[in-house]
């Protein structure tokens, strides 16, 4: 008798685990925005990280459709109207990351656009030329992530913002999307583009590469309803990214005066980074090339983009030029 009990009882646990396991990967449909995310909580935040993958360093794989599910159980309320993703930029660690992705935040409430966001974390604490190298393997992660996240999701619009390298993270993926057979399908299908908007801040990669009919402007053009370049011809970092590469960088100086795609915008922001140091407000005034020339003219400030910090506080002081990605994306 107790062995049949027992025998009851694993079963009911067994058929109960497989019933939970099912509801976290059929996930509901969009709910309205204001039910979304109730007034007075801050936007969520969850952290993909692909630390561990590039380069390789387990044998564990990459599982996006179980990052995909894990993300919208942390948002809590099914399928989000729309989600951004957040790409940093060069040298930053996971906490100098996790940083980065809560002024996003801040700056976003600030601006009262209260969003679901998604930083992806990417190993760029390391020497420029391996970063490049990493920015650039790090395109088809984020390519499947998005692909997952669309196919979890298809009435949730994806936004990308990157700062700084993370542009070339933007690059790999928008031409790792733009070559996925099974992508260009669903994007036939449906007639919509895939991608509802691009804001790169401060872009530390090559101008020529938004020429027309190169891979990057052909992949903007088939896949992103609008692409906004905030470029900023002050940027004390990017004018040493120029003379260490020996090109114009999209974020100083904006595309070249040939064609683009048409859904591509420039915006000079200078204006909207003010003469302050230490952005991220740690106390630490000789980083972010400002150990090299001093933050004192607007637009100095090459990690200002996304706001300022007061020091030793943490509190927002300015939002930077998220309220112009606010506006653009208000536009979109």
């Amino acid at each position: 008798m107790f062995g049949a009990l027992y025998e009851l009882n694993s079963s009911l646990v067994l058929s109960v685990v497989v019933v939970a396991l099912s509801l976290i990967l059929i996930i509901q449909p969009s709910l309205a925005y204001t039910d979304y995310i109730p007034q007075r909580i801050p936007s969520p935040i969850f952290v993909v990280s692909t630390r561990d993958y590039v380069p390789m360093a387990t044998q564990i794989p990459f599982n996006t459709l179980w990052l995909v599910n894990k993300t919208l159980l942390n948002f809590g309320a099914g399928c989000p109207p729309e989600t951004a993703v957040y790409i940093h930029g060069w040298n930053r660690d996971e906490s100098e990351a996790a940083e980065e992705f809560d002024r996003v935040q801040a700056s976003l409430n600030h601006n009262s656009y209260r969003i679901p966001l998604i930083g992806f974390s990417w190993n760029s604490k390391t020497d420029y030329i391996t970063a490049q190298n990493n920015a650039k393997d790090n395109g088809p992660l984020l390519s499947q992530f998005i692909i997952d996240f669309n196919r979890i999701c298809p009435d949730s619009h994806i936004r990308l913002m990157a700062h700084s390298l993370g542009a070339a993270v933007v690059e790999s993926t928008l031409v790792s999307l733009d070559t996925n057979p099974t992508l260009q399908v669903t994007v036939n299908d449906n007639n919509s583009k895939f991608i509802k908007s691009i804001d790169l801040l401060a872009a530390a990669i090559d101008n020529k590469l938004m020429v027309n009919n190169s891979a990057f402007a052909n992949a903007t053009e088939h896949l992103v309803d609008r692409f906004y370049n905030l470029y900023d011809p002050e940027d004390d970092g990017l004018q040493f990214n120029r003379e260490y590469e020996r090109h114009d960088p999209l974020g100083l100086v904006g595309a070249p005066s040939a064609t683009t795609p048409s859904n591509y915008n420039d915006t000079n922001v200078v204006y909207e980074i003010p003469p302050l140091s230490d952005a991220d407000g740690d106390g630490n005034t000789l980083e972010c090339f400002e150990q090299f020339k001093p933050a004192r003219l607007w637009g100095d400030n090459h990690c200002g983009y996304i706001g300022f910090r007061q020091p030793f506080e943490g509190s927002l002081i300015d939002d930077g030029a998220m309220n112009i990605v606010v506006r653009d994306w208000i536009e979109s």
